[in-house]
């Protein structure tokens, strides 16, 4: 049960950091300075190694946002050696685990339920409109 416990901490302690290295510019990369967002940190029972997934916040069409995420993917995983040693002296880890960069989808999937929502209710309220005229 501590394991869990410590590989949970060490988790959340890893996201933190990830995230605020991404926040102050930390990483100079030009395919990083779109908003990017730590969703979770999935870290394996021996602590060697963590998938950190992301989520990126892009205006635009499917076309370029989807070049952007694939750009910070790339970014992120390109400097991933660098991020691992500073979050590693940051925590004091004696072993900082291996970073694995991996795309959520969380963030577009609640973007498109909320839009379907919104055109559900929209429908909803003009078949209201026409049973009333």
């Amino acid at each position: 049960m501590k394991s869990f416990e410590r590989r949970e901490k060490v988790s959340r302690a890893i996201m933190r950091e990830i995230s605020n290295m991404l926040q102050a510019g930390a990483v100079k990369d030009d395919r990083l300075n779109k908003f990017v967002s730590i969703v979770d940190v999935d870290m394996n029972p021996a602590l060697s190694s963590a998938k950190v997934l992301f989520s990126v916040m892009t205006t635009g069409s499917d076309i370029d946002s989807m070049a952007s995420t694939v750009g910070v993917k790339a970014a992120l995983n390109e400097h991933s050696g660098y991020i691992r040693g500073a979050v590693g002296r940051k925590l004091n880890l004696k072993y900082a685990p291996r970073l694995i960069f991996v795309q959520s989808e969380s963030l577009a999937k609640a973007v498109d339920l909320v839009d379907l929502i919104d055109r559900t209710v929209e429908k909803d309220d003009e078949n209201r409109e026409h049973r009333i005229s």
